[in-house]
C-alpha cells in the first residue's frame, strides 16, 4: 500500500530480551560487501543501522544527534557540551560516577564524545561479547 512505509517485524535480543522492531525489506548492498547488515527501529522510534563484520575483533556504536552549542539558549551558552559529558557521568543501569566507563574499560574499549556547531556525536568500542549490555 503506497505511503504506509517500511515494514518491521517485532524482536527481542538474545541476552537482555529487548524488544526492537526489525525492518522485514530486503536491503541493498553492493557485492564485495561481505558484512551483514540489518535496520532496527527501537522502542523510542530510533532507526538503526546494524553492520557485522565476522572478522571484527571488537563491535562498535556511534550516534550522532542533529543538536549542536548553536542550539544553546543564550542564557546557557555550553549547554550541547555538558550535556554531552552527561551520558558518561551515569545512567540508570550504571548510576556510580565512572561506573559506565570502567565498564568499557573492562571490556577492552574506549570511548569518545564531540559536539559541534550542529551536531553531538557519541562513540564506543567493546569486545564483541559486551556489546548488547554497553549498549543497554
Amino acid at each position: 500500500m503506497p505511503g504506509r512505509g517500511p515494514e518491521f517485524a517485532a524482536r527481542a535480543t538474545a541476552e537482555l530480551k529487548l524488544p526492537y522492531m526489525e525492518f522485514a525489506g530486503t536491503l541493498e548492498q553492493s557485492a564485495g560487501d561481505m558484512r551483514e547488515h540489518r535496520v532496527i527501529k527501537l522502542p523510542n522510534n530510533l532507526v538503526v543501522l546494524c553492520t557485522r563484520d565476522p572478522d571484527a575483533t571488537q563491535a562498535a556504536a556511534t550516534l550522532h544527534v542533529d543538536v549542536g552549542s548553536l542550539a544553546d539558549p543564550p542564557e546557557l551558552n555550553g549547554l550541547a557540551h555538558f550535556l554531552e559529558h552527561m551520558l558518561f557521568m551515569g545512567t540508570e543501569k550504571y548510576p556510580d560516577e565512572g561506573e559506565y566507563i570502567a565498564f568499557i574499560k573492562k571490556n577492552g574499549g574506549q570511548y569518545n564524545a564531540f559536539t559541534s556547531l550542529d551536531t553531538t556525536g557519541y562513540y564506543f568500542g567493546v569486545a564483541n561479547s559486551a556489546l548488547e549490555q554497553t549498549l543497554d
